[in-house]
C-alpha cells in the first residue's frame, strides 16, 4: 500500500498573469518541487528532493491536480484536462504552469499571491525510491500521478507519514513517538464502549509514557504565567492510565 506524503518549499519564479482581462482569465507560474534544498528539522533527520526525482513519473503523463491548501473543492487546474502542465527544470525542480479556472477563489487567490500573503507552495506524493546519507533522507524518485501540487498558507513542511517517521527513528536510533491520531481513534474507539485491541493498548501506554515525560519536563520549569497546564495534563494521565487498564 503506497503512503502519500506531503512537502512545501517557499514559492519561488512566482508569476501571474492576466491573460484576458475582459474574461478575467488568469495564467500561474511557480516553483512546486525545489530539487537539491536540505529541509528544516523533520525530528532528529532532515531531508532533500535529489535532482531528476520527477523526471520518470513526468515521462508518464501524470494526472496531477492544482490546488489550494490540498483542498479539492478549490481545483484551479489539472494536468489531465490540459490546464495545468509540469516541467522539469534540470537540477532546480519542477514548475507548474495553469491556466486558472475563471471562478473566485482564483481572483482572490491572485490578489493574495500578487500582496505576498501566501508565498509558499506545496506537493502531494508518493516516494518510489529513497535512501539514506547519514541523517539525511534523500529522496530520488516520486510518484506524482494522483498527487497534487497546491498553493498553501501553512505549509506542513514536515507532513511525514507514519511509516516514514518510523523509518528515520530506526535510521537515527530514536524512539518513535505515538501518533496523536491514532491514539485519538483509541479514546474515541474505548468512549464508544469497544474493547481496545492490543495496538490501541500499547498506544495508550506510549501516549501514556510521552505524557510523563512531557510532564515531568514541566515540572522542572519556572513557574509562570505561561507555564504549562499541569492540572490539564495530570487529568490526561489519569484518563489514559484508566483506558490502558480495560
Amino acid at each position: 500500500m503506497r503512503t502519500r506524503e506531503v512537502r512545501a518549499f517557499p514559492l519561488q519564479n512566482l508569476r501571474i498573469t492576466r491573460a484576458d482581462e475582459k474574461l478575467g482569465r488568469l495564467e500561474f507560474h511557480g516553483r512546486s518541487i525545489v530539487y537539491d534544498s536540505l529541509s528544516e528539522d523533520m525530528g532528529g533527520w532532515r531531508e532533500r528532493i535529489m535532482p531528476g526525482a520527477a523526471t520518470r513519473t513526468l515521462g508518464m503523463s501524470p494526472d496531477v491536480r492544482f490546488l489550494i491548501n490540498h483542498d479539492p473543492n478549490l481545483l484551479l487546474g489539472r494536468t489531465a484536462s490540459g490546464t495545468a502542465d509540469l516541467t522539469e527544470e534540470p537540477d532546480e525542480g519542477v514548475d507548474v504552469d495553469a491556466r486558472m479556472a475563471d471562478v473566485s477563489y482564483a481572483r482572490d487567490l491572485a490578489v493574495s499571491l500578487e500582496r505576498g500573503d501566501i508565498n509558499q507552495m506545496s506537493f502531494g506524493f508518493w516516494v518510489t525510491a529513497d535512501g539514506w546519507a547519514g541523517n539525511t533522507h534523500e529522496v530520488f524518485g516520486i510518484d506524482l500521478d494522483g498527487g497534487d501540487v497546491s498553493v498553501v498558507t501553512y505549509p506542513a513542511f514536515a507532513a511525514t507519514s507514519a511509516e516514514l517517521r518510523s523509518a528515520a527513528a530506526r535510521h537515527t536510533g530514536q524512539e518513535t513517538a505515538p501518533e496523536p491520531e491514532a491514539v485519538t481513534r483509541a479514546l474515541a474507539e474505548a468512549r464508544a464502549g469497544k474493547v481496545l485491541s492490543a495496538t490501541n493498548r500499547q498506544l495508550v501506554a506510549d501516549a501514556h509514557d510521552a505524557l510523563g515525560a512531557l510532564l515531568e519536563a514541566a515540572d522542572r520549569s519556572a513557574p509562570g504565567p505561561q507555564a504549562y497546564p499541569h492540572e490539564r495534563a495530570r487529568h490526561r494521565l489519569r484518563e489514559l492510565e484508566m483506558l490502558a487498564s480495560l
